[in-house]
């Protein structure tokens, strides 16, 4: 199948306190890059939306494993669409470091009516221009058998009397031109909510989103509930995110294991 593959370096801005790269701030690089194969194609976001429309992602599923020493490392990232069909997409995606897999995820996507704010079918157009004849690599298979689209589960949290809710405004800057919350502000909300302690010690290597509604500008805050739990090998997080008046924007699952 068909990919689009972009070379990146990783920049200071991309990196912690802890130099490990940010989750936002690989959310935004899918984005960007699913913005620029969509753009070889000719149905670039600004096309879609003289048309009407607009992408939006539905849930993410990502694993990066990251051992805190990719600054100044050039990172290859390569993309490719499956399932273009009835109402959603499916991308996914592989990083790699050196020709060493770092990274994977899933992300589907929804395309949506701008005016009416609806989710709509595909149109053919968008069909074809997305479907290949070419068989599937190795290297796609084994990608898309070993990170699958996501299920989360709505604990409702912010009703439990032992989870902390925080108050978190909503920035000028993180709102998008389509008038909503960008998508890569959710998991830095997200990232936010987990107990400093716990992120003093440990990384994330697993994010598992799913946006439930969008969140307009508001001069009103958003809330944030995140439960902790331990496992294993690790820490799991369950954070959901709330509009101003308890609405469901989103659901994160993050999972963390010591640093080294």
């Amino acid at each position: 199948m068909e990919e689009y593959i972009k070379t990146y370096k990783v920049q200071y801005y991309d990196l912690d306190r802890d130099s490990y790269i940010k989750v936002n701030r690989l959310f935004e690089i899918m984005t960007a890059i699913a913005t620029e194969h969509s753009a070889v194609h000719n149905i670039d976001a600004k096309r879609l939306m003289k048309s009407g429309m607009s992408w939006v992602v539905h849930d993410i599923n990502l694993d990066f494993f990251d051992d805190g020493n990719l600054y100044e490392k050039n990172i290859t990232i390569k993309s490719f669409v499956k399932n273009v069909s009835g109402v959603f997409m499916l991308r996914y995606f592989a990083f790699y470091n050196e020709d060493k897999l770092i990274g994977k995820a899933v992300s589907k996507w929804l395309l949506l009516d701008i005016e009416k704010r609806k989710i709509i079918k595909v149109p053919k157009d968008i069909i074809s221009a997305f479907t290949s004849s070419d068989e599937q690599t190795e290297n796609q298979k084994n990608i898309m058998d070993n990170i699958k689209t996501v299920k989360q589960h709505y604990e409702e949290i912010i009703d439990d009397k032992d989870v902390v809710v925080k108050n978190v405004g909503i920035r000028y800057s993180d709102i998008d031109e389509n008038g909503h919350v960008n998508n890569s502000v959710y998991p830095m909300w997200a990232t936010e909510s987990i107990p400093r302690d716990t992120l003093k010690t440990h990384k994330i290597y697993s994010t598992q989103i799913t946006y439930k509604k969008e969140q307009v500008e508001s001069d009103e805050c958003v809330k944030i509930a995140c439960k902790e739990s331990k496992f294993e090998d690790g820490i799991e997080e369950h954070i959901e995110i709330y509009s101003h008046d308890g609405e469901l924007l989103c659901i994160v699952d993050m999972r963390l294991k010591p640093m080294k």
